[in-house]
């Protein structure tokens, strides 16, 4: 007798039910098995550790993942995520350790003047001291520098900040950046301070009045820039006549529509730095230093400026090439730059 002689006889239905609940639990053991298999890769994927890094929302920021972060991730066997940030020292607080919790931010790249301030507020870790940041709030990596670019297509001569601020004989938009930081050297430069006398100037009460006076001023005609690059790509889309622009930005710009002029006199001297973040993990802490050792190689530094050339500017170059007028004064932003920005914010919350 044949094995299907020994099975009940069956109703249509009740067969079809049968073959139902067998697909059901196939399709459930296949189901497990797949959240088995992402599982197992969920784990693996984790025993990698997580070193995070904020840096700029940029180009740049992009090749220095390219360059830095992801070589040294393969080399360390760990993770390097890249988080942007808007380069505020208010910011950089809100991922500082907590009572209860480590920092969230490992290393930083920003402006010195952000930097400096950090470091007094013991966000930041102090390094040993070098020449460039003698109190060891960080490691300096760029010197560019803020400087005038405009469309030369309507003026060929070179504008100063006077200019800037003429919408009568030269009517356009004028792009500044939305932050205290240049923008009120610049306006007090436009108002005739020399730019050796600027920082005297804006240390007192009168000072800082008739800078924001001035702001008032070219209000209506102002487009404003967050980031180095929006800098530059504000002036060659266009948007406006001229702007402040950071020097490493301007001078990465392809020819295309318009032939863009720098004006370096009254140029502002910036440098931007690394640093790392007071109280994350012990062991992040070290990978952290690793990264940092390693960014500063000379193979690496190569690596870097095969990617990213552009020139390097700073108080005293050489003869013959740029250089800046006013340096950024950190000791002055780092004991002002909470209270100026909040006044900044304020002034721009303000009427049109």
């Amino acid at each position: 007798m044949s094995s299907a002689c020994l099975l009940p006889r069956l109703s249509p239905r009740r067969v079809s039910c049968l073959f139902i609940i067998m697909a059901l639990a196939g399709n459930i053991v296949c189901a497990s098995e797949v959240r088995a298999a992402r599982l197992v890769s969920t784990v693996h994927h984790h025993r990698l550790a997580v070193l995070s890094v904020a840096t700029q929302d940029d180009t740049l920021g992009r090749v220095q993942d390219r360059a830095y972060f992801q070589p040294f991730a393969r080399k360390a066997g760990i993770r390097v995520v890249r988080r942007t940030w808007d380069g505020q020292a208010t910011t950089l607080a809100a991922h500082a350790a907590t009572e209860s919790t480590p920092a969230t931010w490992a290393v930083v790249f920003g402006e010195d003047s952000a930097i400096r301030t950090s470091c007094i507020q013991g966000t930041l870790v102090r390094l040993a001291g070098s020449a460039d940041n003698p109190d060891g709030c960080g490691v300096a990596a760029l010197h560019p520098a803020i400087v005038l670019a405009w469309d030369r297509g309507w003026r060929p001569a070179s504008p100063r900040w006077a200019d800037f601020w003429d919408v009568v004989r030269f009517p356009g938009k004028r792009g500044l950046r939305r932050d205290p930081r240049s923008t009120l050297e610049i306006a007090l430069m436009a108002d005739g301070v020399p730019p050796h006398d600027v920082y005297d100037v804006l240390s007192t009460g009168p000072g800082i009045d008739r800078a924001f006076r001035k702001l008032t001023q070219l209000r209506p005609y102002i487009t404003w820039w967050s980031t180095p690059e929006e800098s530059a790509r504000i002036i060659e889309n266009g948007s406006v006549l001229m702007g402040s622009v950071f020097s490493n930005e301007i001078a990465r710009l392809p020819a295309r529509r318009h032939d863009i002029g720098v004006q370096w006199a009254q140029s502002l001297g910036e440098c931007l730095s690394w640093a790392l973040v007071q109280g994350v993990s012990p062991a992040m802490a070290g990978q952290a230093r690793d990264l940092l050792h390693y960014i500063v190689q000379p193979e690496q530094q190569d690596r870097f400026a095969a990617l990213y050339p552009m020139g390097q500017v700073a108080a005293g170059s050489p003869a013959g090439e740029p250089s800046v007028d006013l340096p950024m004064d950190l000791e002055f932003w780092g004991a002002h730059l909470p209270d100026l920005s909040q006044r900044f914010a304020d002034w721009l919350r303000g009427p049109a």
